[in-house]
């Protein structure tokens, strides 16, 4: 709501105005006036009683309409304010750059053209030019934000990979969706071992938010875990959202890799085909099952442990323990042993499809 001094000085404002334009309509016709008929002499009090009844005029007229000019006024900036609150921040940014672009290029322009003079003519026209351009690098800026994004990204992309050329510190890592709904790249981020910023793109969490809503049972689990994942890391502040799309694709696996490839990043995944495509893009990707497996223990036969046997094996007679990694191990007659520690010896050590698996038997 405007307060009353407020209106009273627009008010103020919008009177002279009027009475600008009223001394420039007079000038204006009192210039054709002279043009046509050069040889007529004018009395001197006829300027100035015009001059005087046209800026009176302006005045009044602009006075009579000035609560109608301020309702518009107040609806249309409420309205502009309206829409700058919906705008994202990189679209706002990218608004007021073609804003101001289009206010430097009117500003040339008008120096370019300096022979319409500073009449009322170079007036109007400088206000044109102001508007328009200024207008039109607007609507630009703010129609293209998406671009205007993109290549701020790939400029600060080319830096980044200068810097790490020269300083050889870690680029931007970007999680994919197979990473979020994994759930182990949490502790990984809170150990401190991954440097570097770490990104997730909102077409990943859009991604995660669609499994989260799925009709398969199984599907809708995996989806609500990596959100839960996301609410952890934004807790903790591990991570960075970017706004940043690329609307050329719609699949996000190809959505990823070229943001990292822009800006020199890494991916972090467990997804195998998505490491391999980005191997043959030379992009570079962290897998977290190539670092869980690097991580576990070596185990070979003959070694001695001690175990907690949770359950029954398949086959007869067989128990069942685990190591702190999740590595299985069978072990034979141990079925009697169940819910108590036992020593054991390794006898063999497979490694399958699923993960590895040690087989055992009671010392």
């Amino acid at each position: 709501m405007r307060s009353k001094g407020l209106e009273r000085l627009l008010r103020i404002l919008l009177v002279l105005m009027g009475i600008g334009i009223g001394l420039a309509v007079f000038q204006l016709v009192f210039q054709l006036f002279q043009l046509a008929n050069p040889n007529t002499s004018v009395q001197a009090w006829i300027p100035v009683a015009g001059y005087t009844g046209m800026g009176l005029i302006g005045g009044l007229i602009m006075l009579l309409f000035s609560t109608r000019i301020l309702m518009r006024f107040t609806r249309l900036s409420s309205q502009m304010q309206r829409q700058i609150d919906k705008m994202p921040l990189n679209q706002l940014i990218s608004a007021v750059t073609g804003l101001i672009l289009g206010l430097i290029i009117a500003a040339l322009l008008r120096q370019v053209i300096p022979n319409v003079g500073t009449g009322v003519a170079g007036t109007a026209l400088s206000a044109i030019l102001y508007v328009v351009l200024g207008w039109l690098g607007y609507s630009i800026g703010k129609r293209r934000s998406r671009e205007f994004g993109m290549m701020i990204t790939r400029l600060s992309g080319v830096r980044e990979k200068r810097k790490i050329t020269r300083h050889g510190y870690a680029a931007r890592k970007f999680i994919d969706t197979s990473a979020v709904i994994d759930g182990r790249i949490l502790p990984v981020l809170k150990t401190g071992f991954i440097e570097g910023e770490i990104v997730l793109p909102q077409y990943v969490i859009d991604e995660v938010r669609k499994l989260a809503d799925s009709s398969d049972e199984s599907i809708r689990e995996r989806g609500r875990r990596g959100l839960d994942l996301l609410a952890s890391l934004q807790e903790e502040n591990l991570l960075n959202i970017s706004d940043s799309d690329d609307e050329t694709t719609t699949d996000v696996d190809v959505k990823l890799l070229r943001a990292a490839r822009d800006c020199g990043g890494t991916v972090i995944t467990t997804d195998y085909n998505l490491q391999k495509a980005a191997a043959v893009s030379g992009i570079r990707t962290l897998n977290v099952n190539a670092l869980t497996e690097a991580l576990r223990p070596a185990i070979a036969a003959g070694m001695e442990l001690t175990v907690r046997i949770t359950k029954e094996g398949r086959e007869a007679g067989q128990g069942v323990a685990y190591m702190n990694d999740g590595t299985m191990i069978v072990i034979e007659d141990g079925k009697a042993r169940i819910g108590e520690e036992a020593d054991i010896t390794v006898t063999a050590v497979r490694q399958t499809s699923a993960g590895r698996m040690v087989f055992a038997k009671l010392r």
